[in-house]
């Protein structure tokens, strides 16, 4: 009787293949990437989390670390992902790549020689980036990589922007191919990362990201579409005059992604800067997980400083595994501050309160400088609530500059005075990133305005549980 039953099953998986073929398929009509239907009901953060998820669970994370002598090696060894899995890739450097690779405890290193070739230029380097993100889907251009899409039922959550002539390019093809995202151009001259952008050369970004958007073909117009979220990977101003102040400057990434009204239809993240930084940036988005935080509460437990509290996050983050140490008053002050900092720092992620100006910060009963900030041993994600801090993030003489410099690969801070209500809550924050909710979105008053803070990184990393790797053998390079 058994021996029957399995013969009916194959005898049905048979028919199955064979009629699938006949309409001229070379797959069974499965849609393993497709959200399910009750996550519709989740808030757009949350759906977008789970889109992520999906991708983590269908595409291995490969336990080797690829090393590259230059970008262009770097465009040939990222065509070596695929469906059946990916790995870590980094153009090899004294700084970012060990930091990475003490994190990311890799089971095999791969060195990979030059392959001593220059880049093509204008159109056809964009050719190489698209044909590059698309590999990583078994497909060879654009046209295929949409149709592979459709045929696994995935909806990009996002779009990456990028310039074929920025040196974070490199970095745009790895999170479009990671994370799913259509690749588009944009060229201009947008300000450099401390300007601020008038309101003219503001209106006329607004105008090309939004038509970079749409060249998609995706619907992006509403939160909880296909598109909610924007990656620009390029240089550009990280603020912007306010039009109702002539003192003050808003977010850029808090200003794109909007109706001509203010309303929000995506939320944005920033990477820029060397290929080597915003590579080690992208790689450590993609697949580093949260093991480790600190949480540094430096403000009095009373009034509206009370919301801020960080006990109750403490408690939220542990549920997800995470291993946390907590300062606050009294303890927080500037000696335990220089104390905690007279040695590198191994946390994954740090949440910090303050007060301050670019170049200092309160901690407790005093000022520290930028040169109190700590060296980082491990890639950490960053969120400061403090004035100030990302008015100048290419400056590593601020305060944002120093943490990115040393290796913060996303960073959450105002632009300039904000007014404390511009920030979440500590414990709101950790709320949404355990139900899932992405890094740079968890962080952000999403239903406000656009004013002062601004998101850096990719806004698709999550704070998640430690995702587990396939060995090298089962996917040979």
């Amino acid at each position: 009787m058994k021996k029957k039953l399995k013969f009916k099953l194959l005898a049905i998986a048979l028919i199955s293949i064979l009629t699938t073929a006949a309409f001229g398929c070379d797959r069974l009509l499965t849609k393993p990437f497709q959200l399910p239907a009750s996550a519709k009901q989740e808030p757009w953060p949350v759906q977008t989390g789970l889109r992520v998820n999906i991708l983590r669970s269908n595409i291995p994370i490969v336990n080797r670390i690829v090393l590259v002598p230059d970008e262009a090696t770097f465009f040939a060894a990222i065509q070596k992902w695929n469906l059946k899995g990916h790995w870590p890739i980094l153009i090899e450097d004294k700084k970012y790549a060990p930091m990475f690779l003490q994190r990311f405890q890799p089971e095999e290193i791969v060195r990979l020689p030059s392959i001593k070739q220059q880049l093509p230029k204008s159109q056809k380097l964009q050719q190489l980036m698209l044909k590059s993100a698309a590999a990583a889907w078994n497909c060879t251009n654009s046209q295929t990589l949409k149709a592979k899409w459709q045929e696994l039922g995935w909806e990009p959550p996002g779009v990456v922007i990028s310039s074929e002539n920025d040196p974070a390019r490199s970095a745009a093809v790895a999170l479009a191919a990671a994370r799913g995202e259509p690749l588009v151009f944009l060229e201009g001259n947008f300000g450099k990362p401390n300007d601020n952008l008038n309101e003219a050369q503001w209106k006329t970004l607004q105008i090309a990201v939004t038509k970079a958007v749409e060249s998609t073909g995706y619907f992006y117009s509403q939160l909880a579409d296909a598109i909610d979220t924007i990656t620009i990977v390029r240089q550009l101003a990280v603020k912007y005059q306010s039009p109702q102040n002539k003192d003050e400057q808003w977010a850029v990434t808090d200003g794109l992604g909007r109706h001509p009204n203010g309303e929000r239809w995506a939320a944005v993240g920033w990477i820029y800067g060397s290929e080597v930084r915003s590579i080690y940036q992208a790689m450590s988005a993609i697949f580093l997980d949260s093991q480790t935080a600190m949480l540094y509460d430096s403000y009095p437990k009373e009034g509206n400083w009370g919301k801020y509290e960080m006990e109750s996050a403490a408690s939220g983050l542990k549920t997800l595994g995470i291993n946390v140490e907590l300062v606050q008053q009294p303890e927080s002050s500037l000696e335990r501050w220089r104390s905690l900092a007279s040695t590198p720092w191994r946390f994954d992620l740090i949440l910090m309160n303050s007060k301050g100006y670019p170049k200092s910060f309160q901690v407790g009963n005093g000022d520290a400088s930028v040169d109190d900030i700590p060296k980082l041993q491990f890639p950490a994600a960053i969120h400061m609530i403090h004035s100030w801090s990302a008015s100048d993030p290419d400056d590593a003489n601020t305060v944002a500059g120093r943490w990115l410099q040393n290796g913060a690969y996303a960073y959450v801070g105002s632009v300039n005075e904000p007014l404390l209500s511009a920030f979440i809550p500590p414990k709101i924050m950790v709320d949404r990133l355990k139900r899932g909710a992405p890094f740079l979105i968890a962080a952000r008053q999403l239903e406000s305005p656009p004013w002062k803070v601004a998101t850096i990184g990719d806004p698709l990393m999550s704070i998640a549980k430690p995702t587990p790797r396939i060995p090298p053998s089962q996917q040979p390079i």
